[in-house]
Order: C-alpha cells, then sequence, then structure tokens
C-alpha cells in the first residue's frame, strides 16, 4: 500500500519473527504501512530517519530492551509525541508501571488480541495527531510552551521556549535540568489552572503558568519573562483593570488579533471580545487602536 493513503506508519518492535510477521500481515490488511525492527537500538535508528506515528513495542528483547528504547525516544523533543504501546507477556503491575514511567501510553498482553488492538491504535493516532496539531499551533503563535510529566520532565518543548531556555547561559546544569525539580514539586500539589511558579537558580527571571492537562499524566504549560507580568501589573493598577483584562490588553497592545490572544490565553474569541469591551470603557477609548495607543503610551513612560 502506498504510505501516502495507509491509516498511518506503524513501527513494530519485536524480536520474535513469528510475531513480527503476524502484526506485519495484520496492520497492513487494516491498511496501515508498516516498519520492522528487531531490538530497539534498531527502533531508534528507524524512528531517526522515518517518523512513525505509533510505535508497537516489545517490553523483552536482548541488546536494548522495550523500557530503554521508549525512553532515548522520549528523550529527542523531535520524537517524544510518538505514542508508544507496550506488548508484554509480563502481567505483573510492576511491569506495567515501568512501562508507563519509561513513556509508554499503553500496554497489550501477549498473546495480542487483534481486535483490541487496532482499538488501541486508532485512538492513539487520532490523539497524537490532535496533539502534533496543537502543538504546531502554539509553535507558529510563537507561544513559550512546553509539556512536562508528573515528575517535572520536559516531554515537548516549542521553538521559542527552547529559545528561552537556552539564552540561559554559565548555568552549572542545563535549564530544564534546573527547572525539572521545581516543575516536580509544584505539579504534585496540583495547581489551579492559570496560576503561576516563579522559577529559582536561573539567570533571569522567568515564571511557569500552568495552562492544563493536555492528556493524562502529561501537563502543558507556559514559560513567562517577569517583565510580561511587571507590564500586566502596571496596566492593571493604571487602568483598575483585573488580572485577565491586563492579559488581554497586552497581547493587544502587541499587535495580536482576537484569535491569537484567545489562542494565547485558551480563552474563546467571544470570551476575549467580552473583556476589551469592559477594557475600552476602562481606558475610555472606543476601539482597538485607540487601546493599543493609551497602552503603549503608558508602557513607554513607566
Amino acid at each position: 500500500m502506498n504510505a501516502t493513503n495507509s491509516k498511518g506508519l506503524i513501527l513494530v518492535v519485536d524480536d520474535a519473527t513469528e510475531s513480527v510477521a503476524m502484526l506485519n500481515t495484520a496492520l497492513i490488511e487494516q491498511g496501515y504501512t508498516v516498519l520492522i525492527a528487531m531490538d530497539g537500538q534498531q527502533a531508534l535508528n528507524i524512528s531517526q530517519r522515518i517518523t512513525p506515528d505509533l510505535v508497537l513495542m516489545d517490553a523483552l528483547m536482548p541488546n536494548m530492551d522495550g523500557f530503554e528504547a521508549c525512553q532515548q525516544l522520549k528523550q529527542n523533543t523531535q520524537l517524544s509525541d510518538i505514542p508508544v504501546i507496550f506488548m508484554t507477556g509480563l502481567s505483573s503491575s510492576e511491569s506495567v508501571v515501568k512501562g508507563l514511567e519509561s513513556g509508554g501510553v499503553d500496554y497489550i498482553n501477549k498473546p495480542v488480541k487483534l481486535d483490541e488492538l487496532f482499538a488501541r491504535i486508532k485512538v492513539h493516532i487520532s490523539n497524537s495527531r490532535l496533539t502534533r496539531s496543537a502543538h504546531g499551533a502554539l509553535d507558529e503563535i510563537g507561544q513559550a510552551s512546553f509539556t512536562a510529566n508528573s515528575r517535572g520532565e520536559m516531554i515537548w518543548v516549542s521553538a521559542k521556549a527552547s529559545e528561552t531556555l537556552e539564552s540561559q547561559k554559565d548555568l552549572p546544569t542545563p535549564a530544564a535540568e534546573v527547572i525539572c525539580p521545581q516543575l516536580k514539586q509544584w505539579l504534585a500539589h496540583t495547581p489551579a489552572k492559570h496560576s503561576m511558579l516563579s522559577l529559582k537558580n536561573l539567570n533571569t527571571a522567568l515564571q511557569v503558568r500552568y495552562l492544563g492537562q493536555s492528556s493524562p499524566g502529561e501537563h502543558l504549560l507556559r514559560l513567562v519573562n517577569n517583565d510580561d507580568q511587571s507590564q500586566r501589573d502596571s496596566l492593571r493598577q493604571r487602568f483598575s483593570l483585573t488580572e485577565r483584562e491586563s492579559e488581554v490588553v497586552l497581547w493587544l497592545a502587541r499587535g495580536k488579533t482576537n484569535r491569537e490572544i484567545a489562542q494565547i490565553l485558551d480563552m474563546s474569541p467571544r470570551t476575549v471580545n467580552k473583556h476589551l469591551e469592559a477594557v475600552f470603557t476602562k481606558l475610555a477609548v472606543e476601539n482597538r487602536t485607540s487601546a493599543t495607543a493609551v497602552c503603549l503610551a503608558h508602557l513607554n513612560d513607566s
């Protein structure tokens, strides 16, 4: 089947030739394109050349087992979004937990029940594509966003967030490692949506805003320069704005459209309009252009 017409590209990783042959035939019949790897290292090599939509990973293999291969896959920000389903003959909860902790999204017991496998593949490929689409949108509008697991480890990082982290120079350890334990402690307390964490031990003042769960066990966050916070505070105090109104008007002053502001602040365009109506009244202006001019004049003076 032509890959462009397939339901998705699946990498099957298993050292058992009979299992590989069975899965290869079954998946092709279902309309998928299939790649084969016989161990974890081979799977990593293939993934770096051709990005699969999903990986079916045997847990126990020689040379490099599935757990280690999955961990290394997730450490690569270009590949971290790929869902990994573990196939295992191990029924103990310890093995299941190990698979999920290494970055797997699901597991299925051997011998594989094909109908169950097909259903799970469909769900995880669909979820992954939605996630990638959201990540692409965040990259497109220049968001310094990233996702992290509950251990504070970064799973996906936008181009803007990566640039922000790389600007943290002359640290004894990489910025992501400095941030990780702080995120872990903060996330353990289930922060409310839009709450902020002030990061320590960096060479510029940064905060993290909690945006919500992007998927089970994965949190969507945004890096915020403290200069943004000071500008919002200044606008809020000068014009008696609410916190959300100050956020909306700051992005308005930076030339963002209502739709872009809605994406940045995770709200509907209608909600943005309502906030702007209140802002126009408080600024004693009638339109966006006048509001922008007033805010820029204040920020320049301050």
